[in-house]
C-alpha cells in the first residue's frame, strides 16, 4: 500500500505526501501518462512525407503542403500563448490530479478528431482536432508539474521533475521509430490512431493518479487525528507559526486571527494580477524558454522533412 518509510533527512519533514513511499509510484504515473501526449504531438512530424503522399494535393506545387503542414502546429500554439494561465487558476483551484485526468480527456478527444480528419483526408478536421488536442496538452503539464510538487519536497523536487521530463520525452522518442513504420505497414490513418490510443491510456493513468491521491490525502487526515503528523497543508501552517529565524523552536502564535487570515490567503489561490511581483530570475528563464521554444522545437517539427529534401530527394533519372 502507502509504505509510510520515511524520506531522506531534509525531506518531507512536514509528514505530508513527500512522507509516503506511494511517492515514487506516483511520479512514474505521471511520466507514463505524459508520455502519450508527448508521443501523439510529434506524429505529424515523424510522418511528414508519409502525410504528403496520403492527403489530397491542391495544387502541383509543394509549398501548398508545407503551409497545410505547418498550420497543424500553428492550430496547437497559438491557444497555448494564454491557456496555460487559466489551467493554471483550473489547477490551482481543482487540485493538480483532477485537472491532470480532465486535461488528459482534452487531449484524447483532440487525437481522436486529428485522426478521423486524416482518416476522412480533411484538413480542417485535422486542424480543429489539433486546435482540441493544444486546448489540454500545455495546460496537462502544468497539473503534473504540480502533482510532482506536492508530492516531492526538498532536494527531491528537482530530481522528479527532471525524471519525469527525462521519461516523458521517451514518447516522443518512440513515436519516431513506431510512426513511420507503422505508417508503412498500416498506413498513415493507423499511425494516427495509435498515438489517440496512447493519450487513451495516459486518461486512465491520469484517473489512477486521482485515485492514488485521495488514498494518500485520507490517509494523512487519518495520521493528523490520530496526532502522528500534521494535516494537509502543514508547511504552511508550519511556517507561520515557526520563528523561522535560526531553526528555532516554534513560539505560541501572538495573534491566532492574523494567523488564521494568512493562512486563508495562502490559500485562496492566485491571481494575474500577481504578475507584478515577479523577479528578475523569473523573467530571465522565461526568456530562456521563449528562445529554447522559438529555435529548437519549429525546426524539430519541420526537419524531416528538411532533411529529405536535401539529403535523400535527387532528379529522377532521365530513362524514367
Amino acid at each position: 500500500g502507502d509504505g509510510g518509510a520515511g524520506p531522506p533527512p531534509g525531506v518531507g519533514a512536514a509528514g505530508g505526501k513527500s512522507s509516503l513511499r506511494t511517492r515514487w509510484a506516483v511520479l512514474l504515473l505521471t511520466c507514463l501518462a505524459m508520455s502519450g501526449p508527448y508521443y501523439a504531438y510529434d506524429v505529424p512530424s515523424s510522418l511528414h512525407q508519409q502525410l504528403e503522399d496520403y492527403m489530397p494535393s491542391s495544387s502541383s506545387s509543394s509549398s501548398s503542403y508545407e503551409t497545410r503542414f505547418n498550420l497543424l502546429y500553428t492550430v496547437y500554439s497559438v491557444p497555448n500563448v494564454v491557456l496555460p494561465l487559466f489551467g493554471g487558476s483550473f489547477v490551482d483551484r481543482y487540485g493538480g490530479p483532477r485537472c491532470m485526468a480532465a486535461f488528459a480527456a482534452t487531449v484524447c478527444a483532440g487525437s481522436a478528431i486529428l485522426g478521423a480528419g486524416v482518416a476522412g483526408r480533411s484538413w480542417d478536421a485535422m486542424y480543429v482536432g489539433r486546435f482540441v488536442f493544444g486546448l489540454g496538452a500545455e495546460s496537462m503539464c502544468v497539473a503534473q508539474s504540480t502533482v510532482v510538487s506536492e508530492w516531492f519536497e526538498g532536494r527531491e523536487v528537482a530530481f522528479a521533475m527532471g525524471v519525469g521530463l527525462a521519461v516523458s520525452r521517451l514518447g516522443s522518442i518512440w513515436n519516431n521509430f513506431s510512426s513511420p513504420r507503422t505508417a508503412n505497414e498500416r498506413g498513415v490513418p493507423a499511425a494516427f490512431w495509435a498515438g489517440t490510443g496512447l493519450t487513451f491510456l495516459s486518461v486512465v493513468l491520469s484517473l489512477l493518479i486521482t485515485v492514488v491521491d485521495g488514498r494518500a490525502a485520507r490517509r494523512l487526515e487519518r495520521r493528523r487525528r490520530n496526532g502522528e503528523g500534521p494535516a494537509m497543508g502543514s508547511l504552511t501552517e508550519a511556517l507561520l507559526e515557526d520563528s523561522g529565524a535560526g531553526g528555532g523552536a516554534p513560539r505560541p502564535s501572538e495573534d491566532p486571527g492574523r494567523n488564521e487570515a494568512a493562512c486563508e490567503k495562502s490559500q485562496s489561490g492566485v491571481r494575474v494580477s500577481d504578475v507584478r511581483r515577479f523577479g528578475p530570475l523569473f523573467w530571465l528563464l522565461t526568456l530562456s524558454c521563449v528562445v529554447v521554444y522559438g529555435c529548437v522545437l519549429p525546426f524539430n517539427n519541420v526537419a524531416s522533412g528538411v532533411l529529405l529534401e536535401r539529403d535523400y530527394f535527387t532528379a529522377s533519372p532521365g530513362g524514367c
